[in-house]
């Protein structure tokens, strides 16, 4: 079985998301940008802020592949490289502590994507405020 990836994902839902004839472009777009810097300010970038010398840091490459992105309508993901460069960089696992040998090892991992992911989740008011304030600057 392969090893799971670190990787974050939002999915939106509710009445205004359920029939897309009813969804116009603009708004689904609007709604896309807004979780976007959702995904990438409040996560990805919270997710590199914990990765420094000493914690999860020795060169700086997997700091350098964490992003975000899109995967589709209302739906962001967080990971280390799979969006940008196809595939998340090898060791991510082991950092973010879901790999097998974490199990064996004293070293458990950071769990840096599960506590972003968290900490978002337990905070609608971050939805509303960049999404609706994405919205506003849409139709303003």
């Amino acid at each position: 079985m392969p090893d799971a990836e670190p990787t974050t994902t939002f999915k939106l839902k509710g009445p205004i998301f359920k029939t897309p004839a009813q969804v116009s472009l603009g708004f689904q777009e609007a709604v896309n940008r807004g979780l976007l810097d959702l995904a990438t300010i409040e996560g990805s970038n919270r997710i590199k802020e914990q990765l420094y010398p000493g914690h999860g840091r020795v060169t700086g490459n997997l700091r350098n592949h964490i992003g975000a992105g899109i995967v589709k309508d209302n739906v962001a993901q967080i990971d280390a490289g799979e969006l940008k460069y196809g595939a998340n960089i090898t060791y991510a696992n082991l950092v973010e502590g879901i790999d097998a040998k974490n199990k064996t090892s004293r070293f458990k991992g950071y769990q840096m994507f599960e506590n972003v992911y968290n900490d978002i989740n337990n905070n609608p008011k971050l939805y509303e405020d960049y999404i609706l304030e994405s919205i506003v600057e849409a139709f303003d």
